[in-house]
């Protein structure tokens, strides 16, 4: 009895043994009768089906459904496919190994690959289960990085000499760098017949011919290029019409653009005609790509000018224009009007005299030499390049132009874009002299006592011309009260007995052109408050801007916008009214630094004051009249986490009452500074709003808050939260 048990014992355990090996597939000898989830299309357990992963390339959630990639249509088999751009960083290495199968069909295998553009580093190898030999090994020799990129090629296997072994499929990503160093892949399939193996290998030449360098016409002797505007681009073909690629692939006919498309949500490009080349297409194309682009081969003519418009370019990217036979850059042109965020990606057009160059064969060429590690908006935009053109058609350009902004009425809600867009076309240094009607200088804004006041005595700052011609005749044409009515003259004695924002318009002409601009009178019924505390005249009138650098447009300092909230996430300012001051849009970088001074005010009441603030770098400095410094106040709440919701804990842009005990000063004359200062973190920007220094009674802070809408993402509802009111600390 005793054997007999120890036989059954042993029995079972070998059959125990053998169920466990068979269900280890390689490991108990056993294969599959076909390729395990080749399509990638088993996603059910949100992990891989039928592979083994080793490492930290490869990571499932590769796994997409993305119609593109960087850009480029990928054609995929199914639903899904494997994005080696979407499953990891590119320096990440690693294998994927499939489950052992046994080999069938006609020994035929075809799968679909895509980037890898080292074949030495990436590959796919087909292994004999057992003994590990390596059957065959193919990497993606057609990916070049300037045509053929992340595009899923079908590949072609020859492994009829082993059909009935049993083998597996090993995946290897062992490349550390940038440049295309992943894997895409689909679709492993074993070829049941020869028609299988000859639709896949057609399919694969008309890949090549599809994405593949087209042939490039040119004509040395043309005096003009062919679609300078990307007007012409064959999108559905992948042809960069006109142009030829150089290096890279961060220039293609995948970043031929609408122009009415908008970048940030809400920021529009203002470029020329349908189309441009946008070197980021709104963060489809990687900041890290590089390449370089050239236009067909000219002969210069007209007189020498060259017009095209550009933006962002940050970094070492330009556009140059080079000698036709020595490819030797002639003349580069960067953005250095590149500014985050007032003209970030906004195309500006400008002009490039080569007359030296008359009659010498050029071409044009753009370039992004900026992976990244050079700062941010590593990449360039382009549009309408003209060419031989004539000083009396870059006259007319430069007008239609500038009258073409000026009449623009669109603008962002979250930055003052087209103020900043202006201020640039009328600061440009243009090649010809600028033959358009303009103010050369400005009335400024006045701060006066409530009364009858002569609002033509401001206009002595004001000055005007057409081209290099003075012209005269400045004149007030109208006067809007703070309610919105108009008043009527003379405009010598204009009636400011209510307090408040009175805007005074003037204007000029000159033949058959005329020309408005305004100012803006605030008129104090009492010195208690400081002029203009909550900005709702809608500029910086009654305040004075300490800092150079700040950017002017028709003599007004920027800064003042009526955004409540900023970015797709719909953020909050805790805006007070309809206007405050937005670090954004000052004109200067966020690394740098800023002060505005108020009028000057008497303390009265409980000596208590208050300002909104908010943004990392916002602080408040109060002095006495003299100049010595009494009063210094920092904001406290900047927390970057929980984006993009203020409710959650986080603080950004928006803005806190922070109320301050002056009350040892009550009777004296003192005036605000509001400061951005120099921080280290991130968001080193300022944002301020209704400075209020009366006070009858102090505020009862512990039981104020301003209530306002919370960010969100684009699937949440938005919720109403509170911002608790601050005792600020005097930090003197």
């Amino acid at each position: 009895m005793k054997m007999k048990l120890k036989k059954l014992l042993a029995l079972a355990l070998a059959l125990a043994m053998v169920l466990a090996l068979a269900a280890c597939g390689e490991k108990a000898g056993g294969a599959a009768e076909d390729i395990v989830n080749g399509d990638l299309e088993d996603v059910s357990a949100g992990a891989w089906t039928g592979w083994t992963r080793e490492d930290a390339a490869f990571n499932f959630r590769g796994v997409v459904s993305d119609e593109k990639v960087n850009g480029v249509p990928m054609e995929k088999s199914g639903d899904y496919y494997f994005s080696g751009a979407k499953g990891g960083n590119p320096v990440m290495r690693g294998t994927l190994t499939s489950d052992v199968f046994k080999l069938g069909g006609n020994g035929f295998i075809t799968f679909k690959l895509g980037a890898g553009k080292d074949p030495e580093k990436c590959y796919v190898e087909f292994i004999e289960s057992g003994s590990d030999t390596v059957l065959a090994k193919v990497g993606n020799t057609d990916c070049d990085g300037m045509y053929i990129k992340d595009h899923l090629l079908t590949k072609v296997v020859d492994l009829s000499a082993y059909v009935g072994k049993n083998i597996y499929i090993k995946i290897t990503d062992n490349d550390d760098g940038s440049d295309y160093a992943y894997l895409n892949f689909d679709a492993f399939k074993v070829c049941e017949d020869d028609a299988e193996v000859a639709a896949a290998e057609a399919e694969y030449e008309a890949q090549i011919e599809k994405y593949g360098e087209k042939p490039f016409e040119e004509d040395e002797t043309a005096t003009t290029i062919v679609n300078g505007g990307f007007e012409e681009c064959d999108l559905e073909n992948g042809i960069l019409t006109g142009w030829k690629l150089l290096d890279g692939s961060a220039l293609t006919v995948a970043n031929v653009v609408p122009t009415s498309q908008y970048y940030w949500d809400d920021r529009a490009v203002y470029g020329d005609g349908d189309y441009y080349l946008d070197g980021s297409n709104n963060g489809a194309t990687a900041e890290n790509l590089t390449g370089a682009i050239r236009s067909q081969k000219f002969t210069l003519g007209g007189d020498g000018y060259i017009t095209f418009m550009m933006g962002s370019g940050n970094g070492g990217s330009y556009v140059a224009l080079c000698d036709g036979e020595t490819d030797e850059e002639l003349i580069k042109v960067e953005n250095t009007y590149f500014s985050d965020p007032a003209l970030a990606l906004t195309l500006l057009r400008m002009y490039m005299d080569a007359s030296q160059y008359i009659g010498k064969v050029v071409y044009l060429k753009v370039v992004d030499a900026n992976d990244g590690s050079k700062g941010g908006f590593a990449f360039i935009n382009v549009d309408d390049f003209r060419v031989s053109l004539t000083a009396e058609e870059v006259a007319e350009l430069e007008v239609e132009q500038m009258e073409k902004i000026q009449n623009e009425t669109y603008t962002s809600a979250s930055y003052d874009d087209l103020t900043s867009l202006r201020n640039y076309y009328a600061n440009y240094p243009y090649p010809v002299p600028l033959k358009s009607l303009t103010f050369t200088a400005y009335a400024e804004n006045q701060v006066v006592d409530c009364g009858a006041v002569d609002v033509t005595a401001f206009l002595s700052d004001a000055a005007a011309s057409f081209g290099s011609e003075t012209v005269s005749g400045i004149a007030v044409t109208k006067v809007t009260a703070p309610d919105g009515s108009e008043i009527a003259g003379p405009f010598d004695a204009v009636d400011m007995s209510a307090p408040g924002a009175y805007e005074v318009t003037y204007g000029v002409s000159y033949e058959d052109k005329s020309l408005e601009s305004s100012f803006t009178v605030i008129a104090m019924a009492d010195h208690n408050s400081v002029a203009n505390g909550g900005f709702e005249s809608g500029n910086l009138a009654g305040w004075t801007v300490l800092t150079d650098g700040w950017s002017i447009v028709d003599g007004e300092p920027t800064g003042v916008i009526s955004a409540a909230t900023y970015w797709g996430e719909e953020m909050p300012y805790n805006q007070a009214g309809n206007y405050h001051l937005d670090g954004f849009n000052t004109g200067i970088e966020e690394a740098g630094t800023w002060q505005i001074r108020s009028t000057n005010f008497t303390l009265a009441g409980s000596g208590f004051i208050s300002v909104r603030m908010g943004g990392s770098a916002s602080a408040v400095r109060v002095y006495k009249a003299d100049g010595t410094e009494i009063g210094y106040y920092k904001q406290n709440r900047f927390n970057d986490t929980g984006f993009p919701h203020v409710g959650q804990g986080g603080a950004w842009g928006d803005m806190a009452t922070y109320v301050m005990d002056l009350s040892g000063h009550i009777g004296e004359e003192l005036y605000i500074v509001l400061c951005d200062e120099e921080v280290t973190t991130p968001w080193a920007n300022g944002f301020f709003d209704e400075v209020v220094t009366y006070y009858e009674t102090a505020p009862d802070v512990a039981s104020m808050a301003d209530t306002v809408m919370d960010g969100h993402t684009a699937d949440e509802q938005p919720a109403e939260i509170q911002i608790p009111w601050q005792l600020a600390v005097n930090l003197d």
